[in-house]
Order: C-alpha cells, then sequence, then structure tokens
C-alpha cells in the first residue's frame, strides 16, 4: 500500500493549476504530474492510484487538509 506526501501533493496541486477533475480525465496531463510526483516524492506510483487520492483530497476540500480551490481567472480578469 502506497502512502503519498499529501504536503507535495497540494503544493504540485496549486502549481500546475488544474483543476482536478481535469487532471484526472486528461491522460497526458495525469502522466506528467504522476512522473513529476514521483520525482519529488521518490514513490512510484500507478496512475489510477494517484488519481483515486487526488479526488478524494479535493472532495476532503481544505479546511480538513485536502485541495485548495484555485482561483478562477477570467480573461485577465479576477
Amino acid at each position: 500500500m502506497v502512502s503519498f506526501d499529501d504536503v507535495i501533493l497540494r503544493k504540485m496541486y496549486l502549481e500546475y493549476a488544474i483543476p482536478c477533475d481535469r487532471l484526472v480525465s486528461d491522460p497526458e496531463k495525469l502522466k506528467n504530474f504522476t512522473e513529476d510526483y514521483a520525482n519529488r516524492s521518490g514513490h512510484n506510483v500507478e496512475l489510477a492510484r494517484l488519481a483515486h487520492h487526488m479526488l478524494n483530497l479535493r472532495r476532503r476540500g481544505q479546511a480538513k487538509g485536502g485541495l485548495a480551490r484555485l482561483r478562477r481567472t477570467y480573461n485577465g480578469r479576477n
């Protein structure tokens, strides 16, 4: 059983600034994210397991140690 480093995942999520649903539904983006996570954490993980964990973090919400909401940009306006 792989234990994920949620601190690294939360930081990467903000750096990538891709909504979680879009990240896990795009195979190329998920592959890049997973490879980057493996380099940063030293853990080799399966794409599906990381996608599942990311969705769980999103559901948990920032207040409970999950993912923060991403700021939306509207053509240069916020």
